[in-house]
């Protein structure tokens, strides 16, 4: 996981496979993004190949802290098999999800 701002969002970069192996490293790793950067994030699922219940369970946990907060959250460009994940759940309809990142700046300023 990376992280960066741009243009007044903390986008976070997620690679390889989002599970219950590694999702309390996100969980940690996405409250340092917010304490850093603020609470408008976007995580960038370019790199994101797989994402099981649990990597799901931190992004809803994520949403609803930002969400409380005041800020946002988008999902850019997830892969197929991440998108089929959200869709299964619903949660392409709770979160905004788009196609790449700079169509979730965008959306964030308008």
């Amino acid at each position: 996981m990376t992280a960066q701002v741009r243009d007044g969002c903390a986008v976070v970069r997620l690679r390889g496979e989002l599970d219950i192996a590694n999702g309390h490293d996100l969980h940690r790793r996405l409250g340092a993004a917010r304490r850093s950067f603020g609470d408008h994030l976007i995580l960038d699922l370019t790199g994101l190949e797989f994402m099981d219940s649990h990597g799901l369970s931190v992004i809803i946990n994520c949403y609803k802290a930002v969400s409380q907060a005041g800020g946002s959250l988008a999902l850019a460009a997830p892969r197929p098999i991440v998108r089929r994940t959200l869709e299964i759940t619903g949660m392409h309809r709770r979160m905004t999800v788009l196609g790449s990142v700079e169509e979730a700046i965008a959306a964030r300023h308008t």
